[in-house]
């Protein structure tokens, strides 16, 4: 057997499971009701848990692993509410930059060319390399202008 008919089995082999569980879709009170009453015990089952955890860490003056959350939980909608304040917060702060004319990094302005200022540099290192160059080149350059000898 090749590689592919490997994967074309595990591919296969990931589908049907899938296909083997049933979905739990009541549709009578009575099926509902069962649904219901599994998820309760569940619930139930989890909660007992973590009493018997919490009774066990108390005994033993161990820290405790499920402490309760002081204050209320956030409602959906005022997380939501937060969350767009907060979005509102930031995008207020790059108008505000945008408007200022400033910049958050990178070239603060436009390039116009590079490399050092020729001015700052004397006459004798500014055409270092132009000595080798033959006379005729050297003048048309105007080498002899800017300082250069001939």
């Amino acid at each position: 057997m090749g590689i592919l008919s490997y994967g074309y089995k595990a591919l296969k082999a990931a589908g049907q499971a899938i296909n083997k569980t049933k979905p739990n879709v009541p549709e009578t009170k009575i099926q509902k009701a069962t649904r219901d009453l599994k998820i309760g015990t569940e619930k139930l089952k989890g909660s007992t848990a973590k009493l018997k955890q919490t009774q066990f860490e108390l005994k033993n003056n161990m820290p405790i692993t499920f402490k309760k959350k002081p204050g209320r939980s956030m409602k959906e909608s005022d997380r939501k509410k937060k969350i767009m304040k907060d979005n509102n917060k930031v995008i207020g702060r790059m108008f505000k930059k945008a408007i200022e004319g400033k910049k958050d990094g990178g070239r603060m302005g436009l390039k116009f060319g590079g490399g050092a200022d020729l001015k700052d540099i004397p006459a004798g290192k500014k055409f270092d390399g132009l000595r080798k160059l033959p006379k005729e080149v050297r003048n048309k350059m105007k080498y002899k202008k800017d300082g250069g000898k001939i």
